[in-house]
């Protein structure tokens, strides 16, 4: 139906706690999501089988005195919603749109397969905890369905915090037009010339450290030439010579 908000698929159900797949429709905005319990007992209601009798369905219109409950009234939730929901997780978002106009004109213009296949609507997972799993009675993961599900009480004060979100929002997967999607499979070729090796090599040749470590100036400094000139003998020889010299004087005051 296109009135509804969201396309639901229940992936997982273990205990008290239960796991939905949600598709956003086109009905509201592209990358609309929902995460307060007051959308997850909605979700779970509008997932209970009709014509049969359920825990949680009595329940509600036990609550409302015996007619529908009022669950579009955040007056509802706001009395009645913790009696079923303990708490929420948004857990992952898929597909988040950027350019909404570029993938509105292909989604609305090309052939079912091709808009399953290229344009395809936004998801995000939400995982709820029940007080008691008697609430999820009759339940079946994989069962599909629409809902006109959303936020009735949107300021919950156990909703998932703004940095929870934000942190979910960062991790998202994106929507890329066609084009884009081809030209991103090219891009490795330009990461392989940023790493070329020649670089690395260049950085580490070891001619340059050779050089600085060159022993011939340590050996220039050690060297004992010049300690072996200062202590020459020859100035020592030449006074000894010059004690003897009375020998010669002798040989001059011999007799004829």
């Amino acid at each position: 139906m296109s009135s509804d908000t969201f396309h639901i698929r229940i992936r997982a159900i273990e205990g008290d706690t239960i796991e939905l797949l949600c598709t956003t429709n086109t009905a509201g905005g592209y990358n609309d999501y929902a995460c307060s319990r007051s959308f997850a007992l909605m979700v779970i209601e509008d997932a209970t089988p009709y014509g049969k009798p359920s825990p949680l369905r009595t329940r509600l219109v036990e609550l409302a005195g015996g007619g529908t409950p009022p669950l579009w009234e955040q007056k509802f939730h706001k009395e009645h919603v913790a009696e079923f929901i303990a708490s929420t997780e948004l857990v992952e978002r898929i597909g988040v749109i950027g350019d909404e106009r570029a993938w509105a004109d292909g989604r609305f213009s090309s052939s079912d397969a091709v808009a399953e296949r290229d344009y395809p609507l936004h998801q995000f997972v939400l995982r709820a905890k029940v007080t008691d799993p008697k609430w999820l009675a009759g339940l079946k993961v994989g069962t599909s369905f629409g809902t006109t599900a959303f936020d009735a009480w949107w300021d919950d004060p156990t909703r998932p915090s703004n940095a929870a979100l934000a942190a979910v929002e960062r991790k998202a997967s994106r929507w890329r037009p066609p084009g884009a999607k081809k030209a991103a499979k090219k891009a490795p070729a330009k990461k392989a010339a940023k790493k070329a090796p020649a670089k690395k090599a260049a950085k580490k040749a070891p001619a340059k450290k050779t050089a600085k470590k060159a022993p011939a100036k340590k050996t220039a400094k050690k060297a004992p030439a010049k300690k072996t000139a200062k202590k020459a003998p020859a100035k020592k020889t030449a006074k000894k010579a010059a004690k003897k010299a009375p020998a010669k004087k002798a040989a001059k005051k011999k007799p004829a």
